[in-house]
């Protein structure tokens, strides 16, 4: 039991000393067009997507979020223009350039609808100008489509893999107080690449009071341990 006791202590503290709570700054992304625009995440558009009440950690290697992320693309990065699409993730974590999420699902917004396309479904509309495929996220990241009418596939549906980012530059050590992470697709921000423009999460390392308790507890349980042991 004093073992336990002691192990289970030596495994708080080692949780607590890797592992650091981080916040979103910016949620960049590059159109085809050259411009870049920033995702609104905090629910303030008026047609697409959420408030997002994710919480983010990062060890070195692994970020992972625990609750809703809701990020909405528009025009301008403006709350009152037209939408682009949003990406709803619960539980996002990215590690070594692969996203996993407990759920996905891709919201449609106003604008591509206008030029005759599906930016979450990934196909044009065809002669008739009129969408008549069916795509569908859920359950889990699982997703499925049927193309109907006279449309036209010019890209996959959108999915989770969306996210599959790799590290690309720290602050300081990237785990110290005030140290910035940056994750992204391996374009640079305002760039082009094979598979489209750069886009990049840039996340900030914030105090963590909860980590502060649980390392102050695990000291307090390895000396009271110890104190048996004696």
């Amino acid at each position: 039991m004093k073992k336990l006791l002691l192990g289970l202590a030596l495994f708080a503290v080692s949780a607590a000393a890797n592992a650091v709570t981080v916040v979103l700054v910016v949620h960049n992304q590059t159109s085809g067009s050259g411009a870049v625009s920033s995702l609104l995440t905090d629910g303030s558009h008026v047609t697409t997507g959420t408030t997002s009440n994710v919480t983010w950690d990062w060890d070195g290697t692994t970020l992972s979020g625990s609750g809703l992320y809701s990020a909405a693309s528009s025009i301008g990065s403006s709350p009152f223009s037209s939408s682009i699409l949003a990406d709803n993730i619960e539980d996002l974590s990215i590690a070594s350039g692969v996203a996993t999420a407990t759920l996905y699902s891709c919201q449609e917004g106003t604008f591509l609808a206008t030029v005759g396309a599906s930016g979450c479904g990934g196909y044009g509309f065809g002669t008739n100008f009129a969408s008549d495929s069916i795509t569908t996220w859920g359950p889990g990241t699982t997703i499925s489509q049927t193309i109907g009418g006279d449309d036209v596939l010019t890209a996959s549906p959108r999915t989770i893999s969306a996210y599959d980012f790799g590290f690309v530059s720290f602050t300081g050590t990237g785990l110290t107080l005030g140290d910035t992470v940056t994750l992204g697709n391996g374009v640079g921000v305002g760039s082009q690449g094979v598979g489209g423009g750069g886009e990049a999460m840039v996340f900030q390392v914030v105090p963590v009071p909860a980590a502060a308790w649980l390392f102050g507890s695990a000291l307090g349980l390895l000396g009271w341990a110890r104190r048996r042991v004696v």
